[in-house]
């Protein structure tokens, strides 16, 4: 029986019963699942020397095996596999295999294979872990697809799979743009373009594989926006008729910035008016400390004023405290309750929330994730606020959107996420920009700087807090117990501060520490009692403490542009300059081309146009916020590709029959 994309995996060969289920588990139930699931990365068969420039590489060695391999018990590792194997220049690195202590029998002293991994480096010493092993060299000129692991399958065995199915399915891969389209861009088709991401026969051939995916993706989403904006424009709503905001910026105890005054009037232009009205659908986009909050002050103050009420929503318990303090004390003036609801608010406390929430006065509830369980109660919503949007997946920005009936959408974030950015930018929705900050934000010196520069650190560190400022270092990891991670981790940096800076006083803040301990640790360093405060990212956003002026972070390349973004922005928020410093020492270019954007750029809104062209936009009506599909492909993405999208989409849409149309229907809110 041939092969189709139908067909069961279990019928592949080499595929039994337990395989089979692991595989379904995975995603994996047919052979279309596997067709369509494309390589994580390509690799070059060139083969290296052991150094320092290969690190943070994948790359092949051809080594020689030192040791007897012997079997540790790692914690978190379970059973692990170690020896030592070095190169013909004699250089050794440690190898560890996962998972793996049946190897132990495969692996002999004096064995020479090529190992195929990611070199990593800690202490000088050179690691591989759980590296493939060849005992024929790669061939130099050929790019190997790499799959990720699933159902307990490697690359190695989902390769081997393919090439049972590969070529037996081509034929019956439909196609998703039509003809006149492909030749207009100059697309090659779909069957063709599956075929070249498994099996790329040059480099050339991978860029229009990957060419053609981007621009399917991004086709689809046109097709998908352009028929979401016509169901929405059919949707309507009351304005509301009272537009006058006098009172509200009188009780400020200080100036708007034109920029805020700019954009409380684009959102009262899309609120009020007389009739009905489509539903507000808005992004508020400002730098870290530019005044969002207080925008979204007045676009709630609007609402209520107009007999309505107002979700507000926030990624972390710290950041909704703040949040419902200051509107606590700027709605005081109008008779405007403001709660607050969050994973710590007890029973009682909840019960005492909702009998204010169901009746008919208009309110304020600001909340974290707590605000879209099962449970919460709420009526009378005409707007929904998300606050730093990028935290939150699409899934929950829409069902607070579904709570209490909210209609209007506001969003806010100092750097959007590629996939909104792609999502405003194309669809043509109403974006408002602060653009200036407010009197008295310091401009924040960013510097990039490699592992060997630390002493220089620590002395500028010191000389800051013996000047009476405070300080932060922040790490990817919370502890490496096994002291195994290339990372550095926070309770490492802890431990290295005490033994540079013995005489500053310093603090440890995690995510696994208890809500009272956080608070505790965080109330020491807002009062000044803690100098220097080592943390993992759970301070990225919702600490503000004026007095700090450097941020420290380290092994800067693992964490995102947004993220970096928001951590800068926890520092220059008083009256001395500060300063933010990228520690890396990461050879990759993608990464060192990152580090010095940040450098360079201190716009959120271009950081993410930046990352929109680096990243992918994400699945735009999915859930998905980075990439295409597969991570390579989002490196075809362009802004002129939108822009080609959005005109194929017209092309489609003018001649498309409702047959046509049905493969894009269902599309769900945008933001």
């Amino acid at each position: 029986m041939p092969l189709s994309l139908s067909t069961p995996i279990g019928q592949l060969k080499g595929i039994g019963a337990k395989r089979e289920e692991a595989l379904k588990k995975g995603g994996f139930a047919t052979c279309g699942d596997l067709v369509f699931s494309y390589p994580s990365s390509y690799r070059s068969g060139t083969v290296y020397p052991l150094s320092s420039e290969r690190v943070g590489f994948f790359s092949y060695f051809h080594l020689t095996v030192d040791t007897t391999p012997v079997i540790l018990n790692l914690k978190g590792r379970g059973k692990t596999l170690r020896y030592l194997a070095s190169d013909e220049n004699g250089t050794s690195v440690q190898v560890l295999h996962f998972h793996q202590p049946y190897l132990k029998n495969q692996i002999f002293t004096g064995q020479s294979l090529y190992f195929g991994g990611v070199l990593q480096e800690k202490n000088g010493v050179f690691y591989l872990f759980s590296p493939t092993r060849e005992t024929e060299k790669p061939k130099e000129d050929a790019l190997i697809p790499v799959y990720s692991s699933a159902g307990g399958l490697s690359s190695k065995q989902r390769a081997g799979l393919l090439d049972q199915v590969l070529l037996s399915v081509l034929p019956e891969i439909p196609e998703t743009i039509p003809n006149a389209i492909l030749k207009k861009f100059g697309l090659i088709p779909r069957a063709r373009a599956v075929y070249l991401m498994h099996r790329p026969v040059s480099e050339q051939s991978l860029a229009e594989a990957k060419r053609r995916f981007a621009f399917e993706e991004l086709f689809r989403f046109s097709v998908q926006s352009s028929l979401f904006s016509l169901e929405s424009a059919k949707k309507r709503v009351l304005a509301l008729p009272d537009s006058d905001l006098s009172n509200f910026y009188a009780a400020l105890p200080f100036q708007l910035t034109g920029a805020q005054k700019r954009a409380i009037d684009e959102i009262c232009a899309d609120l009020c008016g007389t009739g009905e009205i489509p539903p507000m659908d808005r992004l508020l986009q400002g730098d870290v400390g530019s005044g969002k909050t207080m925008v979204a002050a007045a676009a709630a103050f609007l609402v209520a004023k107009n007999g309505k009420s107002t979700l507000f929503m926030a990624p972390t318990e710290i950041l909704a405290k703040q949040h419902a303090h200051s509107l606590s004390k700027l709605f005081a003036h109008f008779d405007i309750p403001v709660f607050l609801l969050t994973g710590s608010t007890t029973k009682k406390e909840r019960e005492e929330i909702f009998r204010h929430t169901t009746g008919e006065h208009p309110y304020i509830l600001v909340g974290t994730h707590a605000l879209i369980e099962e449970g919460t109660s709420c009526g009378g919503v005409l707007l929904a606020i998300t606050d730093e949007q990028h935290r939150f997946g699409v899934r929950h920005r829409n069902r607070l959107g579904e709570k209490g009936g909210a209609i209007h959408s506001l969003v806010m974030s100092a750097t959007p996420i590629p996939r909104s950015l792609a999502m405003f930018l194309h669809a043509k929705s109403r974006i408002s920009v602060i653009d200036e900050l407010p009197p008295g934000r310091q401009s924040i010196d960013t510097l990039y700087v490699g592992e060997d520069k630390l002493p220089r650190i620590y002395a500028f560190l010191k000389e800051q807090l013996n000047s009476g400022k405070q300080a932060y270092m922040v790490c990817p990891l919370i502890e490496d117990e096994e002291n195994l991670s290339p990372l550095v981790s926070a309770a490492d940096q802890m431990r290295e501060v005490q033994k540079e800076l013995p005489e500053v006083p310093v603090a440890l803040l995690h995510g696994k520490m208890k809500p009272a301990e956080k608070n505790r640790v965080m109330e020491q360093f807002v009062s000044g009692e803690t100098k220097l405060l080592v943390s993992t990212t759970v301070i990225e956003v919702g600490v503000d403490v004026p007095n700090a002026t450097v941020m420290c972070i380290r092994c800067a390349e693992r964490f995102g542009l947004s993220q970096l973004h928001q951590l800068r922005g926890r520092v220059g928020r008083g009256k001395d300059k500060s300063y933010c410093v990228l520690i890396s020492s990461h050879s990759g270019k993608s990464a060192r081309q990152r580090l010095k954007k940040l450098c360079d750029c201190h716009d959120g809104f271009e950081l993410a146009q930046f990352d929109l062209k680096t990243r992918g936009p994400g699945e735009f009506f999915g859930t998905r916020q980075s990439g295409f599909g597969s991570d390579p492909i989002s490196e075809a993405f362009s802004m002129e590709m939108i822009r080609d999208a959005g005109e194929a989409a017209r092309m489609f849409l003018e001649r498309a029959s409702e047959e046509e149309l049905l493969p894009y229907a269902g599309a769900v809110r945008l933001n």
